[in-house]
């Protein structure tokens, strides 16, 4: 049995924060298994998107349906799994700085491949509905103090309403003369 990790999950409505043991696959494994329709979380606090500076309410175990879950970050990049898994491959992964808008979300930042952007693969290839993306910033677009960074989260592709490339003078603040 593998540690259990630490997870903020979010959904159309909710803030959720606890501990997920994934197993040795990692989280981005067991966020894709196609056998379990959803996922349980232990010790940890729920709160409403429009009650966010209020005290949550702790819960010692809760079950949440996958498909209702639009991301989920985690405190480190170990915490996805092995990067072979999340990367499907052995190639050397090359970023692509994108801006998502997701279930009432607006979610930056860098998505990986081995190539070229490839918007119809990210979005329609494979089964995998979560997908991991690198030095991410979550915010709420109805509720603006609900706001969350991580170098690490995966986001759920169902819920994607539009993306977009971020231009590398806009990722790494310079200026364009």
């Amino acid at each position: 049995m593998t540690r259990p990790i630490t997870a903020f999950l979010y959904t159309h409505t909710h803030s959720i924060s606890g501990q997920i043991v994934p197993g040795s696959q990692g989280l981005f494994s067991y966020l894709n298994l196609p056998t379990e329709s959803y996922i349980e979380i232990e010790q940890g606090s729920i709160s409403p998107l429009h009650q966010i500076n209020q005290p949550p309410e702790t819960f010692p175990q809760l079950w949440l349906v996958k498909d209702e879950i639009i991301a989920v970050l985690v405190e480190s990049r170990g915490g996805l799994g092995s990067s072979t898994t999340v990367r499907a491959g052995y190639t050397r992964p090359f970023p692509h700085w994108v801006r998502i808008l997701a279930g009432g979300y607006e979610i930056r930042g860098s998505v990986q491949s081995g190539a070229r952007f490839d918007f119809a693969a990210l979005m329609f290839e494979g089964k995998s509905n979560f997908i991991p993306l690198y030095e991410a910033k979550l915010s709420a677009i109805l509720f603006p103090r609900v706001q969350a960074e991580a170098p690490a989260m995966v986001f759920n592709r169902t819920m994607v309403h539009a993306l977009h490339l971020v231009p590398q003078e806009a990722v790494t603040g310079a200026q364009v003369s």
